[in-house]
């Protein structure tokens, strides 16, 4: 049945001269947007704008290209091959501002061919297109961070991982370890930014660890940046490049490490960043307070008033020898002869904890069981405890050197030839002969070599 054309007699159907499209599209609960040849955005209804979060007019010429400089919005919106080459195409992608996770946009594109070559060649299908029409369709809703449901392996590596970080991992016998415990408790309690001060080696991070996996923020993650280490574009990519930290709610505290090393730019945009009180939670370590390194010259003062509210200082390991037992015994989980311990204790530690640490491993290895000796500790570390000479003895005898040096090599020949004292002097590089020679001369008894098979 044929549709009657309408009375103007220019072959439209009937009832269709006033039909409004916007006022269509602005009653659909869909989103829906248009974008012209050029990829720029031409039309969106107001369901776009309440998913974007942004106003039209404030978006309409947006080109939507997924290009390096592109926009979250525009590369969500950007076409695809299949778009650009005339046929309908769907695709799911990330929200903006394109984090991890749901929700994800499944996007539906609808090429809108030109007049006379809707089935063009691919190559040539882009140039037949005036636009495109879009739709919006969210798959997965948000969940807040309290109410996701996490694995249960997770969950118990999470509260093992928070254990070991507790403040009973900085406890001692010293006054210096009472007071620092005492700190790292006040500052778990509080929201506010802490400045920890120590030297190198003395355990910042850990102290900043410890405070995030006691704090009301534990159950997000932890991420420390060296500031020292990483390049600045690095860091500023890490924070706030294309689906950066600071856009996720997934991050509970940033540690920085000796942020003065970085440039007084990058600094001035971190202070702008966590002083907002939607973002993470701020720790910084360094060597010096923060009211030095503003002094200095090294740090913006926003750092000063702001960003180290509550300053924590970590003991060097010198000042408290007394927790050396504890923190052996804590570290290695092994026993320590009480020699061994004198030996510790006499040490002066510049490394502080870093180097403690190194020398408990290197004690510890080579299939060692019981416990540690001073035998185990290394041969510097006793001497500079003092209770071993150092340097050369009073008489060298080059000779006796020499021959046992030269024995101990033949020996090892002998050995790897199966006592074949010709295949050694090959190995050996000299003659038979002289080796013969050699051994008479240096006592050394050679073993007769086994019999060789016979052949059958």
């Amino acid at each position: 049945m044929s549709t009657p054309p309408s009375p103007s007699g220019k072959g439209r159907p009937a009832n269709s001269s006033g039909f409004a499209w916007r006022a269509f599209f602005h009653q659909s609960e869909t989103p829906v947007f248009v974008l012209g040849k050029s990829r720029r955005l031409r039309y969106a209804n107001p369901a776009w704008e309440k998913l974007a979060g942004v106003k039209l007019a404030e978006a309409l010429g947006m080109v939507c290209s997924q290009r390096r400089h592109s926009t979250p919005l525009a590369s969500v919106l950007a076409p695809t091959p299949e778009a650009l080459a005339g046929r309908p195409d769907r695709a799911r992608r990330p929200a903006p501002p394109g984090r991890n996770g749901p929700p994800w946009w499944d996007v539906t594109f609808v090429p809108l061919a030109g007049d006379g070559s809707p089935r063009e060649a691919p190559a040539k299908a882009s140039e037949a297109l005036f636009g495109f029409v879009g739709f919006i369709a969210v798959v997965g809703e948000p969940v807040p961070a309290a109410a996701r449901k996490i694995p249960p392996s997770v969950a118990a590596l999470r509260d093992r991982r928070a254990t070991h970080f507790s403040p009973e991992l900085l406890a001692g016998e010293s006054l210096a370890s009472a007071r620092l415990v005492a700190q790292t408790r006040l500052a778990a309690q509080i929201a506010a930014p802490v400045w920890i001060v120590g030297e190198a080696g003395s355990g910042k991070e850990t102290v900043a660890r410890v405070i995030h996996h006691t704090s009301a923020v534990r159950d997000r993650a932890f991420v420390a940046i060296d500031c020292v280490g990483l390049q600045p574009y690095l860091i500023e990519s890490l924070l706030f490049g294309h689906g950066g930290l600071s856009a996720s709610d997934r991050i509970g505290t940033v540690y920085l490490k000796e942020p003065g090393a970085l440039p007084r730019d990058m600094q001035q945009r971190l202070a702008d960043h966590f002083t907002e009180p939607a973002s993470a939670r701020l720790i910084c370590g360094s060597d010096r307070t923060a009211q030095d390194a503003v002094a200095s010259g090294r740090l913006v003062p926003v750092f000063q008033t702001a960003l180290s509210a509550f300053e924590a200082r970590i003991p060097p390991l010198r000042e408290r020898l007394d927790d050396i037992p504890r923190l052996a015994t804590r570290l290695v989980n092994r026993a320590i002869d009480p020699a061994a311990l004198t030996v510790l204790r006499g040490y002066s530690w510049p490394a502080n904890l870093r180097e403690f640490v190194e020398v408990l491993h290197e004690s510890t290895g080579e299939g060692r069981t019981g416990p540690i000796l001073r035998e185990h500790l290394p041969h510097e570390l006793r001497v500079k405890a003092g209770l071993m000479r150092s340097g050369p003895p009073k008489s060298l005898n080059l000779d006796a050197i020499l021959e046992a040096v030269e024995k101990r090599i033949i020996q090892l020949a002998l050995r790897k030839t199966n006592n074949h004292q010709t295949e050694a002097a090959e190995l050996l590089g000299v003659f038979r002969a002289k080796l013969g020679r050699r051994l008479d001369a240096l006592g050394i008894p050679v073993s007769p070599p086994p019999p060789k098979p016979r052949k059958e």
